[in-house]
């Protein structure tokens, strides 16, 4: 599974879709109250976001095929109009996705193959983010690997505490298990995408240090949108 970059699955969806010939669907699906004709189009293989906006689209065709006052009908085929053109657009912005990733592909590559949950999740835990990078495509490749470290020690929320109900050990053990979980998965994901932003900014590949200790919020200690950005000199700056 690709985490940060499209999948062959839907690149190939998206080189299906034309987006002159979407629009024309998208203006016969309003005027016929129904999707069908979008039905040969690979929308819900062009990943989430596509495929989320094409779901709002059908729901809004269904509002608008129910409408039976004239009021209801005009509002509700403005509404399937307007979410229409979101479709069109989350299709444009995810071609413009998979060209920048084309280009990028040439200069970097972020693995986000080959990271995989730990066994039993711990509070001490760490992130490797492997790539490789070059300055030009005539130049060979220099690859690297950085180590995020992270301790989870988050500050009590005591109230919350006070309000659960007593629970088992059991199930006091699978809770603490999911919580740690949930932070190595979001530590996994901001690694990953500190990593490729950098590259993707145009910083140089060879000033990625080896390992990096993830800050944390100030006040709830957890981690945060800056937590792995190795490139600040400290939480603060």
């Amino acid at each position: 599974m690709s985490l940060i970059k499209l999948t062959t699955e839907e690149k190939t969806a998206l080189d299906a879709v034309d987006e002159a010939e979407l629009d024309k669907l998208i203006d016969g699906a309003v005027e016929s109250g129904r999707p069908d004709a979008l039905r040969h189009l690979p929308l819900w293989r062009c990943g989430p976001y596509v495929a989320n906006s094409l779901r709002n689209f059908e729901q809004a065709l269904s509002r608008f095929d129910a409408a039976k006052s004239w009021a209801k009908r005009e509002s509700t085929e403005q509404d399937a109009r307007r979410t229409g053109m979101k479709l069109l657009s989350a299709v444009s912005q995810m071609k413009h996705r998979r060209e920048q990733e084309e280009r990028e592909g040439r200069l970097f590559f972020v693995d986000d193959g080959m990271i995989f949950h730990p066994v039993r999740p711990a509070r001490t835990m760490s992130v490797t983010v492997r790539y490789r990078w070059r300055e030009s495509e005539a130049d060979p490749w220099t690859h690297g690997a950085i180590t995020f470290g992270y301790t989870h020690d988050p500050r009590p929320d005591y109230a919350r505490e006070a309000s659960k109900p007593k629970m088992s050990a059991a199930r006091k053990l699978r809770e603490e298990e999911e919580e740690l979980l949930h932070a190595w998965e979001r530590l996994r994901d901001s690694a990953l995408s500190s990593v490729h932003r950098f590259l993707s900014d145009g910083g140089d590949g060879g000033k990625i240090p080896e390992t990096y200790a993830a800050t944390v919020d100030a006040y709830e200690r957890r981690l945060n949108n800056y937590s792995t950005d190795f490139w600040r000199a400290g939480p603060d700056a």
